[in-house]
């Protein structure tokens, strides 16, 4: 029995040493992209406003700000930049010489009427985190769903075998039960605090 018992453990120390190599790039992925998204009060993990310097050239002039004039001022400003005009949202004259294109997701074109000459404050991608944190959120969907599920198969086999694989004072029926269930004390702590 003593000999069964050693045999498997043999056996889970290189299942475990094995599948944590190959574990190991996903799970830097998913840690990352969790410290990202965990803090989407503080700020956005897929994208950053950066101010861009652009120049639309003069725009056409309005005359006491006629409708059809700042329109067509906003399609000047949309034309030139090659901005998607389903995504503005609208339009204003800031004053004389100012005018505004507002965009989707906070983003908008302030530029000077008579030179062209502007600020485009546009999202941009967080180069890393986004590709990190779209395979985290599983946007990609078809094929990365089961390659994710693997993932998830791959990190409770490294729990388990990890909890299992020592014997005596240093396994599971010594000193390791307490720390198996300190770690579970923390979610169960967690869920009675939100439902209390």
């Amino acid at each position: 029995m003593a000999r069964v018992r050693q045999k498997w453990r043999k056996w889970f120390r290189a299942i475990h040493r094995d599948l944590g190599y190959i574990a190991v790039a996903l799970t830097l992925a998913y840690a990352i992209s969790g410290f990202a998204v965990n803090h989407l009060d503080d700020w956005n993990p897929n994208y950053r406003f950066e101010n861009r310097v652009v120049d639309v050239g003069p725009l056409p002039v309005a005359v006491d700000g006629q409708p059809d004039a700042l329109q067509a001022m906003q399609n000047h400003v949309v034309a030139a930049l090659g901005i998607n005009p389903r995504s503005v949202k609208g339009h204003f004259q800031e004053s004389p010489i100012e005018f505004r294109v507002f965009l989707v997701e906070a983003q908008e074109v302030r530029v000077d009427i008579r030179t062209g000459h502007g600020v485009f404050k546009a999202l941009s991608r967080r180069r890393g985190l986004f590709e990190l944190n779209t395979l985290h959120l599983n946007a990609l969907k078809g094929a990365w769903t089961y390659i994710a599920d693997g993932f998830a198969i791959a990190l409770m086999v490294l729990a388990i075998t990890g909890m299992t694989m020592m014997k005596g004072d240093r396994g599971l029926g010594g000193r390791g039960k307490w720390f198996v269930l300190a770690g579970l004390a923390i979610p169960v702590s967690a869920i009675i605090y939100m439902y209390s």
